[in-house]
């Protein structure tokens, strides 16, 4: 076998329209091209990092009170939905929906690409309470709350439903703008 175009180091297995050639699989991995290589069978759309998104500590949100009314906001949207899908989000559907809202809000995706509908449906029902509640809060507040809305759900969740578990505890659900129910007491 040929030795790799790319590094001229090791050997060329994998045929490459953008080497014109047979490449490694490592130097594969770091000359694609989206536009070039969606076609091609190695090609992996990359992963996003959504912990390198900007984010306010748990510092900042517990010592403001309009930092804590905008997650409030998110994590009680995520409780009604709860509630209202007879408490079948589990803290996987959770984290899943907050990287939906990262992907528009931070990464600016246009299009939500969601194959289950019970989590698109959850990402919908959840920016329209963004959309009611925090329309006027600046775009980079509301993806370091949402940022850190995602670490904590990550850091707290085992394999079921911890992170809901507290939000259901402490935030509750939000049954209207500004409005949320905690133990069947009203909150605003």
């Amino acid at each position: 076998m040929a030795k790799c175009p790319v590094c001229d180091s090791r050997k060329g297995k994998r045929q490459c329209t953008v080497a014109n050639g047979l490449v490694c699989s490592q130097c594969c991995g770091t000359i694609r091209k989206e536009d070039l290589c969606l076609n091609c069978s190695y090609y992996q759309k990359p992963k996003r990092k959504y912990n390198e998104v900007p984010s306010f500590t748990t510092g900042q949100m517990e010592t403001s009170p309009d930092l804590t009314d905008y997650s409030n906001t998110i994590e009680g949207a995520l409780c009604t939905y709860d509630n209202n899908n007879n408490k079948s989000l589990n803290d996987a559907g959770a984290i899943k929906i907050l990287e939906l809202l990262i992907d528009k809000y931070h990464f600016k995706d246009t299009e939500i690409n969601c194959e289950d509908p019970f989590l698109l449906a959850g990402f919908n029902f959840v920016d329209v309470a963004i959309g009611e509640d925090l329309a006027g809060i600046d775009e980079l507040e509301l993806v370091k709350v949402l940022s850190i809305l995602y670490f904590v759900a990550k850091r707290r969740t085992k394999i079921g439903k911890e992170y809901m578990n507290v939000i259901h505890t402490y935030v509750g659900s939000r049954i209207g703008p500004g409005i949320r129910v905690l133990n069947n007491i009203i909150t605003l």
